[in-house]
């Protein structure tokens, strides 16, 4: 077939475009979007539920067994009783006792659960509700403002946790709540918590903050105490009644409105205590007894450990009798301000700028309104001690009542701390006005013309007459002759409040000074060797330092009866032996140095008795004494009366050149007094543990270790010292007395130890740093008015006694002048000798005299 021409052929059309899908229903959208919410919720609730269990298990780890807590016993104060039976003393970490919840009225277990945790029986631990109500209250204000603890909770933060504040304690702190919540049942949880917790002025448990604020036991609180004792941990160091009364009254004002709202109590029972004013119980008088307490406690801790001693509620006797006690520390105050007037003034604590003072002061002030009164208190001053030492970071003593605590672990989440001025004002102490006070004031006025100081103690205004600072002369000044020679305007000076007068009038003053000079007493009842006082300083806050058990100091001549006591018992010596006082070179065969001997008064007077030299405190005529029986003879004698310090082997000994504290000292002039019986001094008369049982129990031990006789000579030998010679002061106390006063080198120490029948009693007075005391200082001026004045009041009321007479002591009736027996017709006085030793011969008539006749050798060289 032919080719045919190609026909051009018809496009065809395009295909027409898909139709558009579907648009889904809006039903179907929203099924979409659940599907993916779903899924983000399944996969966010699998990486929350990873990541909680990543988290418990992670935090789970060394967390501590709440099965402690079954048997756990919260520290225990540790109590020391006196000889009058009253608590003087109380040893703590944390000062504590413990009471039984059930012993408590329901309305005290109640006043707790209304201020911390109403629901505390219905929920099991963590309330829940109350977190995300906290969590809104806090989120609102931007910050931390509100808490969400449980009671159980605070039992494990402060018991099995820390008190920090962190996200991961709060983790553990939740994780341990429901342990504990199925470990113990909720009493035994609430008794944990009323115990264990913290109410201020270093009171822990609920028994103690009752006794401390309302001076009653936890079960006889009211209910308006109890609001008070509930409401107060919330800020302890803030809110107590005695720091701050305003707020401890709002507070408990929150407490009784939860019992009646949660309905723990009726209406009726707690509208009569919204208004009623808060009554804080007597100021407790002023421990006694510092230094003997601070004794007491290191030997509890020697002996049981310190956890023992301080936690686990021994009950301790001691031999201190408080009223003693305290005339003992009277007299050693009073004896080293002497001293230290007599040395001048050291001038002002410090100054404050006028206008910084009245900036500061406006703050005390406002404390002192708010501050709490407890009965029988006067109005408040404040002391203002901390601004003499305020810099950029103020001192503030954690153990001044009186100063606000500094406890920024115990202030609410979310409070600023103070600022360094805020905090200084807070560590001022606030006083009770009294005759007697002393504390440091603000010289705002000094008029010439009228003698007076004006001092500034913020609420009220004492004024200092000139009559009572003339004392005070400055070092390189004369004595003041005019007020403004003492004081002068801006001056922080302590003052010692002379009257009291109500106001508008003025408080009478008088200027005050904290010796540098220190000094100690010891004072021993000779009958049982009960150490019934003991001081060991000026002012236990300032220095702890027990001088009268811890220092060592050399006793000087009121070493000197040892020496005597071993002369006379050695035989060779009787009372009325004559040996010269003499200078004389020796060569120390010892030491092998060349001494010469002087006296103190720097007068030789030749030949004399011993009890003359005694009596004189012949010092050359100890050193002759003790060459005669050995030094090792004399160390023999005092380690038996009860001196057990290392003591000089060589002549020097004879000047007191040895070391010894007040405590043997004291001890081994009650040997003397006993007629040579020996007994361990008594601080410790028994220790029970909690539960009664008895750890120890002493009794004093007596052993004659000294010939009585010989005890008893060596006394008759002091009573001369005292009735004659360095120590006449005594005289006035009227009744037998025996004694021998110190005085070292330069008046570095001294001394005075005596006794009576009834008490020992050994003072001390010198520098911690052994520096003089000045020239003028012996043991008669410096210690013997700080024995005389604690003895002048221990014996009233307490009739005069003689020594008693040992056997082998034989009264014989001699010529004063001679020292032969006094014949019928001439004068004489007894004289006590050893049995065996008396003269024999009798006194030849006047002017015919021979003295040579009589007396033993004296141990003269040959």
């Amino acid at each position: 077939m032919p080719n045919l021409p190609e026909v051009p052929s018809t496009p065809e059309p395009p295909p027409a475009p898909p139709p558009p899908p579907a648009q889904p229903g809006r039903g179907a959208r929203i099924w979409k979007w659940t599907k993916r919410l779903i899924l983000v919720g399944l996969v966010g609730l699998v990486l929350i539920l990873a990541a909680g269990v990543g988290a418990y298990v992670y935090f789970s780890r060394d967390l501590p067994s709440v099965e402690a807590l079954r048997n756990y016993q919260p520290p225990q104060v540790t109590k020391v009783t006196c000889a009058d039976g009253t608590v003087c003393a109380e040893f703590y970490l944390e000062r504590r006792t413990l009471v039984r919840i059930e012993d408590l009225p329901k309305h005290v277990r109640d006043s707790f659960l209304a201020a911390e945790d109403a629901d505390f029986y219905k929920h099991e631990g963590l309330d829940y509700v109350g977190m995300v109500r906290a969590l809104i209250a806090n989120v609102t204000a931007g910050g931390t403002r509100q808490g969400a603890s449980t009671i159980t909770q605070q039992v494990v933060k402060n018991l099995l946790l820390t008190p920090e504040r962190s996200l991961p304690r709060k983790i553990r702190e939740w994780i341990l709540t429901p342990r504990v919540e199925e470990a113990l049942t909720k009493d035994q949880i609430l008794n944990l918590y009323i115990n264990q917790i913290y109410y201020g002025h270093r009171r822990y448990g609920l028994e103690e903050a009752a006794l401390y604020y309302f001076g009653k036991h936890a079960e006889d609180l009211s209910i308006g105490e109890a609001a008070v004792l509930a409401g107060t941990p919330q800020s302890p160091h803030r809110i107590n009644p005695e720091t701050n009364i305003v707020r401890a009254k709002s507070r408990q004002r929150y407490v009784l409105g939860q019992l009646m709202q949660h309905g723990f109590l009726p209406k009726e029972q707690v509208e009569p205590e919204l208004e009623k004013p808060l009554v804080l119980a007597p100021r407790p008088p002023p421990p006694v007894g510092a230094y003997y307490a601070e004794e007491i406690r290191r030997t509890l801790i020697e002996r049981y450990g310190e956890k023992a001693a301080l936690e686990a509620g021994l009950r301790v006797e001691i031999a201190m009798e408080p009223k003693l006690q305290a005339v003992a520390e009277e007299a050693v105050r009073t004896g080293l301000e002497a001293v230290d007037r007599r040395q001048g003034y050291r001038g002002p604590l410090g100054t404050v700028e006028a206008e910084r003072f009245e900036r500061l002061k406006g703050l005390i002030a406002h404390r002192i309104e708010e501050a709490g009164r407890r009965q029988k208190d006067a109005e408040y001053v404040a002391d203002l001690a901390p601004l003499a030492k305020a810099g950029p970071e103020p001192e503030v003593s954690q153990e001044d009542e009186g100063a606000e605590e500094l406890r920024p672990e115990l202030a609410p989440e979310g409070e600023a701390p103070p600022s360094p001025e805020e905090a200084l004002v807070r560590s001022v102490p606030l006083r009770p006005l009294k005759e007697g006070l002393r504390l440091t004031g603000f010289i705002s006025a000094v008029d010439d013309k009228k003698g007076i100081a004006k001092v500034d103690l913020v609420g009220r205004t004492a004024e200092i007459a000139f009559p009572t600072v003339k004392w005070a002369r400055q070092k390189g000044k004369g004595s003041p002759s005019s007020i403004s020679d003492v004081f002068q305007v801006g001056e922080l000076v302590r003052v010692r409040v002379l009257k009291a007068l109500p106001a508008p009038a003025s408080v009478e003053a008088t200027l005050d000074q904290i010796p540098l000079v220190q000094g100690g007493l010891v004072v021993v009842n000779p009958a049982n060797r009960n150490v019934v006082a003991m001081v060991g300083g000026y002012d236990f806050e300032r220095s702890s330092f027990n001088r009268a058990t811890q220092a060592k100091r050399q006793p000087g001549s009121s070493f000197k009866p040892f020496i005597y006591a071993a002369a006379l018992g050695s035989g060779r010596f009787t009372p009325l032996s004559t040996v010269n006082d003499a200078p004389e070179a020796i060569r120390d065969p010892y030491t092998g140095k060349q001494w010469k001997p002087k006296n103190y008064d720097g007068r030789f007077d030749g030949p004399m008795t011993l009890r003359q030299a005694l009596t004189k405190s012949k010092n050359t005529v100890s050193v002759r004494l003790i060459e005669a029986i050995t030094p090792a003879t004399a160390i023999d004698y005092a380690r038996r009366a009860g001196i057990h310090s290392a003591l000089p082997e060589n002549l020097t000994l004879a000047l007191g050149t040895g070391e010894v504290t007040l405590l043997e000292a004291v001890n081994a002039y009650a040997t003397l007094q006993a007629n040579g019986r020996y007994s361990d001094p008594l601080l410790v008369l028994r220790v029970r543990n909690v539960e009664g049982k008895v750890l120890e129990e002493h009794a004093p031990a007596f052993e004659e270790t000294l010939p009585p006789a010989v005890a008893y000579l060596t006394t008759t030998l002091m009573r001369s010292v005292v009735e004659e010679g360095t120590a006449t002061a005594v005289r006035e106390l009227n009744r037998p007395a025996a004694g021998k006063t110190g005085t070292t080198n330069e008046s570095r120490d001294t001394w005075f130890s005596g006794f009576t029948m009834d008490w020992v009693a050994t003072a001390w007075v010198g520098f911690d740093n052994n520096s003089p005391l000045g020239s003028t200082e012996t043991g008669g001026r410096a210690a013997l008015p700080i024995w005389l004045d604690f003895m002048r009041a221990a014996h009233q009321g307490l009739p005069p006694r003689e020594f008693e007479v040992p056997p082998g002591v034989v009264q014989v009736r001699i010529d004063p002048a001679t020292g032969l027996l006094a014949g019928n017709s001439m004068p004489g006085r007894l004289e006590p000798f050893l049995e065996g030793t008396a003269p024999t011969a009798e006194a030849p008539p006047m002017g015919q005299v021979d003295t040579s006749t009589f007396f033993l050798e004296d141990g003269k060289r040959r």
